[in-house]
């Protein structure tokens, strides 16, 4: 008959390699106050857990009126139509975003939080589709009378695109210089 002394033995060994990968487990996860998910404060503030029992997006398409969505973001790829380029003095098309603005709104909006190993940025509505429209910067050093013309006339035909598509969402996040609208930056009327 065989004794049992190598069965407590394998106990051990099996017990202490299994409390050495839980360990390396929680070592190489980072701490949940690092991670992106637990920056998104918006999910909270705006009750997203609710929002999603009653609906997620899906089979709406959110045209993204901006400086182009990347299509290759970790978080909305699968999510980003094909759109319009309004911007073709900008190097790439609606796919590539010339400053990162317009991606950042897709993610608010449609991010599916599968980057960083599934703990990448939610949106509120994570199975909506983006279409992207691009349109010409207008940050502060562009807003010369010239350039806010350009835009005002790209930004009603990015409009029109997405109505003419039938996409009954549209974003538009978008700064001016009040001063060429007639209000200064301290409030008052400019002469």
């Amino acid at each position: 008959m065989t004794t049992s002394s190598s069965h407590p033995m394998r106990g051990r060994v099996v017990g202490v390699a299994t409390l050495g990968l839980l360990l390396l487990g929680v070592a190489s996860t980072p701490a949940h106050s690092e991670t992106i998910r637990s920056k998104q404060w918006h999910l909270d503030a705006m009750g997203a857990a609710e929002i999603w029992q009653i609906s997620t997006g899906k089979g709406v398409e959110v045209a993204v009126i901006d400086t182009g969505v990347d299509a290759t973001n970790g978080d909305l790829r699968g999510q980003v139509l094909r759109g319009k380029d309004l911007a073709p003095e900008e190097k790439g098309d609606e796919q590539t975003d010339y400053n990162g603005h317009g991606t950042g709104m897709a993610g608010i909006i449609a991010g599916t939080g599968e980057s960083g190993s599934g703990d990448g940025a939610f949106g509120l509505a994570p199975d909506a589709t983006i279409v992207p429209i691009r349109i010409p910067d207008v940050g502060w050093e562009n807003n010369r009378p010239e350039v806010i013309a350009q835009s005002n006339k790209a930004t009603a035909a990015a409009i029109k695109y997405a109505a003419d598509q039938g996409i009954k969402v549209i974003n538009m996040s978008i700064v001016v210089d009040q001063g060429f609208l007639g209000v200064g930056r301290c409030g008052e009327v400019c002469p």
